[in-house]
């Protein structure tokens, strides 16, 4: 597939999804809270619905990619998630949310599993740095559109329809992908044999990163950032006008990185972002009001999109390219354990320690990640 084409392919894919993710990432936990369910409970959805997840483990998928073909397992991805987001004002109890947001979890995992299996197939190393940094410029940019919608929904209309609305963007993502991604021809043996044995130390020790730093997310944001937003009496619409500022900043300095990350080094860069996290993520604990609220979700915003660059970079950059979507899918398993083990953790310590320990604790993942990932250079 041509290059400029795939380009703008991805990045209309990606400002589509996180459109309808952060609809949902806004509106779930409000909808949640609003039936009165506690910290533990509402850590207790997201960490089942992940659990769920889990049961069929990334690396699987990404080898099934590697076997049929990418673009079908993504396609129905996209078509799954679809419909378990519109089922969500259906649902009244915990474990109906906990299924059904593990239905939506597998359908994300689907897509994630492969798709920077199909950017690394696309772009090469030499040009991979900049193109996946353009790309992620429109995920900040798409949730800063997002919070202009999701302020509508929440002001003129219902947490209800807002969910509607997320299911029918993802649709559209779904008939985008499958009518114009061409997915190249590839030789490879129909076997499904895994090679474990033969990970690089340093593949192992940059999934062991990705899974600390998706329990210091899990345990920030669910429900941690939502129930400190409600005590510091932000609402569901004055914290997507928040949400807007800071996604508009954020993509200033994601797109500012595709010059930073080869300049400074891939592996430097996230050893920088994922200091930018730690601090921040402790930072939360100490925010009585919303100016320090406000400039807390800026740093941690723009230290996990460049983040996210530089991380998504360094992995593609490690895989082998005739295994490439099961190691890229072994990483992604031990992320997602990480986001079981977070949101439990950070409800168990919102319900029987504190609010402020949940983000002190992520915060010392984070700094755990940040020493580890010095043997990687």
């Amino acid at each position: 597939m041509n290059v400029k084409r795939a380009f703008w392919m991805f990045s209309i894919l990606a400002l589509l999804a996180m459109i309808s993710d952060r609809i949902v990432f806004v509106i779930l936990p409000y909808f949640l809270l609003g039936k009165g369910i506690s910290g533990l409970n509402f850590g207790l959805v997201f960490s089942i619905a992940a659990a769920l997840v889990i049961i069929l483990p990334r690396i699987f998928i990404g080898k099934l990619s590697d076997i049929w073909g990418r673009k079908k397992i993504y396609s129905l991805g996209l078509l799954l998630e679809s419909f378990s987001t519109s089922f969500y004002p259906f649902l009244s109890g915990i474990y109906e949310f906990g299924l059904n947001k593990g239905i939506k979890d597998f359908s994300d995992t689907v897509e994630d599993s492969v798709e920077d299996a199909i950017m690394a197939d696309t772009f090469n190393k030499k040009i991979r740095a900049n193109y996946i940094a353009r790309i992620g410029t429109f995920i900040p940019f798409g949730r800063a559109i997002a919070t202009i919608i999701g302020f509508l929904i929440v002001t003129y209309f219902s947490l209800t329809f807002g969910f509607y609305v997320a299911s029918a963007v993802v649709f559209i993502e779904f008939l985008i992908f499958t009518l114009i991604f061409k997915e190249p021809l590839k030789k490879v043996k129909k076997t499904f044999k895994l090679s474990i044995k033969d990970y690089t130390l340093r593949l192992k020790i940059i999934s062991i990163i990705g899974f600390l730093i998706a329990v210091n997310f899990g345990m920030s944001y669910y429900p941690a950032f939502f129930q400190l937003a409600i005590n510091l009496g932000i609402t569901d619409s004055l914290l997507f006008i928040l949400l807007f500022f800071v996604y508009i900043i954020s993509s200033i300095f994601t797109w500012k990185s595709k010059d930073w990350t080869d300049k400074i080094g891939r592996t430097n860069m996230v050893i920088i972002t994922i200091l930018g996290l730690s601090i921040f993520s402790i930072l939360y604990a100490f925010s009585s009001n919303i100016i320090q609220f406000f400039l807390v979700m800026v740093g941690i915003s723009i230290s996990f999109y460049v983040y996210r660059v530089a991380f998504k970079t360094v992995v593609m950059d490690t895989a082998l390219v005739k295994v490439r979507g099961e190691q890229i899918g072994f990483c992604k398993t031990l992320q997602g354990l990480g986001d079981v083990i977070g949101p439990a953790l950070g409800g168990f310590l919102i319900d029987f320690v504190s609010l402020p320990s949940a983000f002190l604790f992520s915060g010392v993942f984070g700094l755990i990640a940040f020493f580890l990932a010095f043997s990687i250079k």
